[in-house]
């Protein structure tokens, strides 16, 4: 065994040692570059998915707001004295169904039903006189406000203007009860919203798909099946979603969605706050090999800088190897301190043969060689950082923008009603804590319908952004307003009494009543004020109560102030402490 092995190995020292060094080089290079690409793509692979991760909270973020916003909508409209009060089928009642569809023309059908499920009113008069109490929205929107998952709507496609689309048009249904004076239901509220409307949505985000490489966003029903994109040229070659990507519980997963084609995902669900019954999922996606595409582009660097490494080592070895006995240890001792740290010691050692000399300026080239991909490599990766860095600053940018949309109304700039929520939520806690009455006004712009009617929605808006600075200018730095939806505002006044609320209440309906719009005229307030203080366990107990002030304040004549003159009544010390040992 030995002979064979002496055969096949080389005589010379020279060559033994040559092959050896070489083995061992090869062995270290392919150590080196195994791990260094191991490393960095298990990094990059997380910063990618991060990345994924945070884009689809962004659009589940948007989406569900959205739902929510145009369920609400649904829920006011229903509850206005028009639909509590007036004949189903009465033309103020269609009228009002047309305005809604034109302000948001992703409702392809709204309608009114009676109580037996009989439709009385939509807008361009269809289905009506149709029974659709088998309807599921009819159903569940009889006992309170429903939201239905995405379907073909067969009955209203056919009696739907043709779009040229091929597919079956498909809808979300958003219903209400419609209840009289007494509570009583009168009717079910039902619109109809086109799945077009999801492109819309989506497309606020375009600008973050488009900056990243081959990004991809679909949204996955509660059975995992993709509903968006919908089918289509594009949706048609896309598989159902496996179950790693939409179970896992990390933020994302490296899985195959199709045989050959492996991407990074990252699957987000709708906030259950909102859409709590869809069970929909954000999913965002890119090829593997994409995401990873810096790491090959480094994997190849490696490679060439390592079999330059190696020859130019072999070369040397070669030529030096026949007289590197004698100054052997002095250039292992020199090659220790490099290893030490003292990266500039000088390699002078006493060489006699031209070959030692090559292999000594040999080996101080390799450390400069080696010290400058060191630095080289250092300056890539500090490059790489600041990209990074980049990126996920762009993305906080966009996130800070989607939360101050999400909060704001964009007609006035005034904070909206998910605003308003947080912050009576902040107040009334602040409030049982600080034991200072919180007061609670609701405003309301009187005879509002009329000025639409007569000026047209544009000048009703000029109005509501007028009657918005109003308001505003009046107020303390200390107080929030806000719009509470359609003509209706809300100021919440921190550590203010009963009295001062009246009297803050009557400067504003003064304010605005003496700074007549240009071209509306005179434009007046209802207000309705309450205190919230000791007597109150929830926060929404105080707009209630402000709320049927302002209805009293519309009952008594308009313009004018309603409220309950009670306010910043705290129970004593001893029944304070009865009341938190019971709780």
């Amino acid at each position: 065994m030995r002979e064979r092995l002496a055969k096949l190995l080389p005589i010379s020292f020279r060559g033994r040692l040559a092959l050896s060094f070489g083995t061992m080089t090869l062995v270290l290079g392919i150590l080196v570059y195994g791990y260094v690409g191991h490393v960095y793509r298990a990094q990059l692979l997380v910063d990618r998915g991060e990345a994924l991760h945070d884009l689809a909270t962004a659009a589940a973020t948007v989406l569900a707001e959205n739902l929510h916003e145009r369920q609400r909508e649904i829920e006011l409209l229903a509850a206005t004295p028009l639909y509590r009060r007036s004949a189903l089928d009465s033309p103020d009642l269609r009228r009002s169904l047309e305005r809604l569809q034109h302000a948001y023309p992703a409702y392809s059908w709204i309608g009114v039903t009676d109580a037996g499920g009989v439709v009385r009113s939509a807008t361009g008069g269809l289905l009506a006189g149709v029974d659709v109490s088998q309807r599921p929205w009819f159903i569940n929107g009889r006992d309170a406000p429903f939201m239905g998952d995405l379907h073909d709507a067969m009955l209203l496609a056919k009696v739907l203007p043709d779009t040229g689309d091929k597919a079956p048009p498909r809808f979300l249904d958003i219903a209400a009860p419609i209840r009289d004076e007494r509570g009583a239901l009168r009717g079910v509220l039902g619109a109809h919203i086109h799945w077009n409307w999801a492109s819309d949505v989506v497309g606020v985000l375009n600008p973050l798909l488009a900056v990243q490489k081959q990004r991809e966003l679909f949204i996955a029903d509660h059975n995992g099946q993709v509903i968006y994109p919908s089918a289509g040229a594009r949706a048609a070659t896309l598989p159902p979603l496996t179950t790693a990507v939409l179970d896992t519980q990390s933020r994302f997963t490296a899985a195959l969605w199709e045989p050959d084609a492996e991407y990074v995902s990252a699957a987000v669900a709708l906030p259950a706050e909102f859409t709590s019954a869809l069970g929909w999922r954000i999913v965002v996606r890119q090829p593997l090999h994409v995401a990873l595409q810096d790491v090959v582009a480094l994997q190849r660097v490696l490679a060439v800088f390592a079999l330059a490494i190696i020859t130019v080592f072999l070369a040397l070895i070669w030529w030096s190897a026949t007289r590197i006995s004698r100054p052997l240890e002095q250039l292992a001792g020199l090659a220790m301190r490099i290893e030490n740290g003292e990266e500039n010691t000088p390699l002078e050692v006493e060489a006699r043969s031209v070959e030692v000399r090559h292999l000594i300026e040999a080996l101080r080239s390799m450390a400069s060689r080696l010290i400058e991909r060191r630095e080289a490599l250092r300056d890539s990766n500090a490059r790489l950082e600041h990209t990074v860095a980049a990126r996920t600053a762009e993305l906080e940018i966009a996130n800070e923008e989607l939360q101050r949309i999400a909060r704001h109304d964009a007609l006035t700039s005034l904070p909206n009603r998910r605003a308003v929520d947080e912050r009576l939520h902040e107040e009334f806690i602040r409030m049982r804590r600080m034991r200072r009455p919180l007061a609670v006004l609701l405003c309301d712009i009187d005879h509002f319908k009329r000025i639409n009617d007569t000026y047209g929605h544009a000048l009703g808006d000029e109005v509501l952004c007028h009657v918005a600075r109003t308001l505003q200018r009046s107020l303390r730095e200390s107080d929030f307003i806000a719009r509470y939806g359609g003509e209706e505002f809300i100021a919440l006044l921190p550590a203010t009494s009963a009295e001062e609320a009246r009297h803050v209440a009557d400067k504003l309906r003064r304010s605005v009543e003496t700074h007549p719009h240009p071209l509306a005229g005179r434009v007046t307030l209802s207000i309705g004020f309450a205190v919230a203080d000791g007597r109150h366990e929830h926060d929404k107990q105080a707009v209630r109560e402000a709320d049927d002030q302002l209805y009293a304040a519309k009952r008594e004549g308009r313009n004018r102030v309603c409220g309950d003159d009670r306010g910043g009544e705290w129970p004593s010390a001893d029944a304070h402490r009865q009341l938190h040992s019971a709780q």
